[in-house]
């Protein structure tokens, strides 16, 4: 259900960048890269499924593929039109509801996706997947609908008492309104009735850390044996031997993670930190400059770097790193404060 809009930009914008680069070396007269038949020229597969619907043009199943192929391809306007289709073909399909009600969310046609599962359920109410989707639309709605969406998973848990996501979604929805009590509950219920769930994991390894309990550690511990390549765990571990000031552990995970990925620009920034506090301005100066090379955009570590600059005596570069700091993040009120300071010697 939830699609990475990010993913979808960046083919959207290389589809669109190259529809530029088309139309500028071809004549005005040329087709435009977003019709049907310049797509399928593009794209063999959506030229196959196409040749395939010509021949049977009343298979909704052939739709529904070439939709998800044209979605795949960033093109939601004819996926739209295909998951249409192969709905209106066959409305008593389970998928062909879902896609087309996913391309609806996906285009901001909230009210059009949800009317199209709650059609489907008023032939087919105890299909668990439809009454799922409904409720996560519910929850994720530009002003979510917590209520609606707890109900909902609930109708789901009634037909089905080891659907795990309905569980975890019932979590998300309480740690968001607040309720952290009765969102642990339902992380603690997803991972007994999916023992492989690694985002309730992550969950509940994130609200015990808020609170800084140690049981946190094992939730971490718990998510890094299901997916032992996980930054995002590692880092959630290593930031909590942080802000609980256990400095020692920290610093060893954080080098143990960058030995892993010497590109992880957050463990870098962190250790970096660590050695400022530590008073270690050597090793933070050095490891705030790594943490530039690989996130050059990250206002906070020019901030940093300027700090143990300015710690060393080289006023001129601490000068030069808090002005572009401020140029990344103009309202970083310290970078401003310790320039103003400078500047006014």
């Amino acid at each position: 259900m939830i699609i990475s809009v990010a993913v979808l930009l960046v083919i959207a914008g290389a589809f669109f960048a190259f529809k530029d680069k088309i139309m500028t070396m071809n004549a005005p007269r040329e087709k435009p890269i977003d019709s049907l038949e310049m797509i399928e020229k593009l794209t063999p597969q959506i030229e196959e499924l196409s040749n395939l619907i010509k021949e049977s043009p009343n298979n909704a199943g052939l739709f529904y593929a070439r939709g998800n192929a044209y979605f795949d391809f960033g093109n939601v306007k004819f996926a739209l039109l295909d998951y249409e289709r192969a709905y209106h073909l066959d409305s008593t399909d389970a998928t062909f509801a879902l896609g087309l009600s996913d391309c609806l969310f996906e285009v901001n046609n909230v009210d059009g996706a949800i009317g199209v599962l709650q059609n489907y359920l008023k032939t087919d109410p105890d299909n668990v997947d439809i009454l799922f989707n409904l409720g996560l639309d519910y929850f994720l709605l530009p002003r979510p609908q917590y209520q609606q969406a707890i109900e909902t998973f609930n109708e789901v848990l009634k037909r089905d008492v080891q659907y795990a996501d309905a569980y975890f979604y019932k979590g998300l929805v309480y740690k968001e309104s607040g309720d952290t009590a009765k969102a642990i509950s339902n992380f603690q219920t997803t991972v007994e009735v999916d023992p492989d769930h690694y985002d309730a994991f992550m969950q509940l390894g994130l609200i015990y850390s808020a609170k800084k309990q140690d049981v946190a550690i094992k939730y971490f511990d718990n998510a890094l044996a299901i997916i032992d390549t996980s930054s995002e765990a590692h880092y959630a571990k290593a930031k909590y031997f942080q802000d609980k000031g256990e400095l020692s552990d920290a610093i060893d995970y954080y080098r143990n993670m960058i030995v892993q990925n010497p590109q992880d620009a957050n463990a870098i920034y962190n250790l970096a930190t660590i050695y400022y506090g530590l008073d270690s301005i050597d090793k933070a100066y050095r490891y705030y400059e790594l943490a530039i090379r690989q996130s050059p955009a990250r206002a906070s570590a020019y901030y940093g770097k300027g700090l143990c600059a300015e710690e060393m005596k080289k006023i001129d570069e601490a000068i030069s790193l808090y002005t572009q700091a401020l140029n990344l993040d103009p309202d970083l009120k310290d970078a401003e404060e310790r320039l103003t300071k400078l500047n006014a010697h």
